[in-house]
């Protein structure tokens, strides 16, 4: 069964997953983190998926189509399937992103518009106002390489959409964690994690575990780890993929005009989620 950990593109969704991967598979003697162990939790969906069911989709709606093959596929290992996706919860023409049959829970990653469009923007190479468009259209497509538009994507709509979509996911019970409460208090939001992974499947609770996977995944040694190893996923070799990582960076790049359309677009979810009064 699936637990899927989703978000709007960089909101946390890497962070939780070298978390997730050091507490369920590596050997806590080591200090560093390996990023090899990142494959334990692969993006949804990708074209090795759609290849290990014959499949080789001609446009999107043939990915959308396939979304419940892939998964019954990769669940016929019979093992709990971490799986990172930044869709939106929903569907396409009729075909559900997921259903009860194959997903077992879901953790949701949030993080304040803002901070998202700076770190969205760099990731991207584009320019603020560009990337704006990307995080207000409703319509919004990612892809599996953001760098060469492949068949393969992502529904990923706004981010208020993609926000409420999870939200009201309802096909079991689902945890949602702000970005902002990882950083301002990472072992009680860590175990917070963990914990809802002990109610669906019985995870270990282990508090002095949790505090050593905290230490070897933070930001600063993921980033040193990236600039001295590399890090296969990011696209971009201007900018690391582990930049800041911090809150608030909006306020000292973004203009007022920007700060305005998010907060007007976004007002009842940033309220909802305390990132404004």
């Amino acid at each position: 069964m699936i637990v899927w950990i989703a978000s709007f593109p960089k909101s946390g969704n890497t962070w939780v997953r070298t978390f997730l991967c050091s507490y369920l598979y590596m050997n806590l003697k080591n200090e560093d983190f390996d990023f090899g162990l990142l494959k334990n939790i692969l993006k949804f969906p990708n074209e090795k998926q759609y290849e290990d069911i014959g499949v080789k989709p001609k446009n999107f709606e043939e990915v959308a189509k396939y979304w419940i093959s892939v998964q019954e596929k990769i669940n016929s290992n019979k093992k709990i399937n971490f799986l990172k996706t930044h869709n939106a919860f929903g569907g396409l023409e009729n075909c559900p992103f997921t259903n009860k049959a194959n997903t077992l829970g879901a953790i949701y990653l949030v993080r304040d518009p803002r901070d998202v469009l700076v770190s969205y923007s760099k990731h991207l190479e584009k320019s603020i106002d560009e990337t704006l468009e990307l995080v207000l259209e409703d319509d919004h497509k990612g892809w599996l390489n953001e760098y060469k538009k492949d068949v393969i994507g992502e529904i990923r709509g706004s981010w208020a959409q993609n926000y409420n979509s999870w939200k009201n996911f309802y096909l079991t019970e689902k945890i949602i964690i702000r970005y902002e409460d990882l950083i301002k208090d990472p072992f009680n939001n860590f175990s917070n994690i963990v914990r809802y992974l002990n109610k669906l499947f019985g995870l270990e609770i282990n508090d002095e575990k949790i505090k050593k996977c905290i230490e070897i995944t933070d930001f600063n040694k993921l980033k040193n780890l990236e600039m001295n190893a590399g890090f296969v996923e990011n696209y971009n070799k201007k900018e690391p993929f582990f930049n800041k990582g911090q809150a608030n960076q909006w306020q000292n790049i973004l203009d007022k005009k920007v700060t305005y359309k998010l907060e007007k677009k976004f007002k009842k979810e940033m309220r909802e989620l305390k990132y404004i009064d």
